[in-house]
């Protein structure tokens, strides 16, 4: 009877280890929301031009908190973008200067818009500020929503 209890001893053993190794090398669940690669930007806030997001890790964060976004417009007149995103509470969130955020008749204004986005729906919006409005306008902000759509 003592070889029974060896092996119930080992099994048992055998098998804190792999609960234990699993829970270790398990991707956490704040992990799971985001894959990395490419994504659509689908958004209401253009009529004239789409957006390729490729994401990847943060370096040298490597958490998986930590995302890095690089916007690339697929017309050549836009500007490039791109930030280290955080995750909080579920939801993923950058703030970016973009030098031609806020289109005016005949020439563009800076703006500071901040993305925001669920991790699993990976639906979201932009909130735009600006200091001055088109034709010396007053300060403003502008508000969009937007998709990711893996690619």
């Amino acid at each position: 009877m003592g070889w029974w209890v060896t092996i119930r001893s080992k099994a048992a053993a055998i098998l804190a280890t792999l609960v234990a190794s699993a829970t270790f090398l398990a991707p956490s669940a704040t992990a799971a929301g985001m894959q990395l690669g490419n994504y659509d930007l689908w958004t209401n806030r253009y009529d004239r031009a789409s957006w390729l997001w490729f994401i990847s890790g943060c370096i040298p964060e490597k958490s998986p908190d930590c995302i890095t976004v690089a916007a690339r417009p697929r017309l050549q007149f836009y500007a490039y973008y791109g930030s280290k995103a955080w995750l909080v509470d579920g939801r993923y969130t950058f703030t970016v200067d973009v030098p031609d955020g806020l289109r005016c008749p005949g020439y563009n204004l800076p703006t500071r818009e901040t993305y925001s986005w669920d991790a699993v729906t990976l639906v979201g919006t932009i909130d735009s500020k600006y200091d001055v409005g088109c034709f010396n306008g007053p300060p403003g902000t502008q508000f969009w929503t937007f998709k990711l759509v893996r690619l």
